[in-house]
């Protein structure tokens, strides 16, 4: 089994389970431009707790690559170690988000005005859901996933974005 979780994005990906928490069908009041009721691959479920949708060791790779800015930063550790549970021995995990100490250094260059500072630390405020609540830099959450035994495969920073890919032992 493989999952993807995202937040508020149709970045579906074909053979996953994408779980979005924002997710709206049409048939509900307010309708979305990544809803598709033909879509049965994505599901609306809270991100923090997936236990209804995957076992404890069950599952092949994990991918939320812009995810954690959404979560308070405690609760992210949480949810983290949650995640890592779900994953069998071997198994991928792929997370990322907003690199503080990028997005930083870029506005200390003047490679990013004010405007897209803010909107990157904070969010956009499009949706309710569209608040960041923490950020992490990539030596931090490294470190996290190597707490949790996690063994990191490779890491990359593309503007201020980070991506860590990590293997369950």
């Amino acid at each position: 089994m493989k999952i993807n979780i995202i937040v508020g994005s149709s970045n579906y990906k074909s053979g996953y389970i994408n779980i979005d928490p924002t997710l709206k069908r049409k048939a509900e009041s307010v309708s979305l431009d990544n809803a598709n009721d033909e879509q049965s691959n994505v599901v609306k479920a809270d991100i923090r707790n997936i236990d209804d949708i995957v076992a404890n060791s069950e599952c092949n790779e994990l991918i939320a690559e812009d995810v954690l800015d959404y979560l308070e930063l405690s609760e992210s550790r949480k949810v983290l170690s949650h995640w890592i549970s779900k994953l069998r021995h071997g198994g991928k995990i792929i997370v990322g988000g907003t690199d503080v100490y990028e997005v930083c250094r870029l506005f200390c260059k003047q490679a990013i005005d004010l405007n897209t500072f803010n909107s990157v630390i904070h969010g956009g405020f499009s949706e309710l859901w569209d608040v960041k609540m923490s950020h992490s830099t990539m030596e931090d959450l490294q470190e996290f996933l190597e707490s949790q035994g996690v063994r990191i495969i490779k890491k990359r920073i593309q503007g201020f974005k980070m991506i860590i890919e990590g293997e369950r032992p």
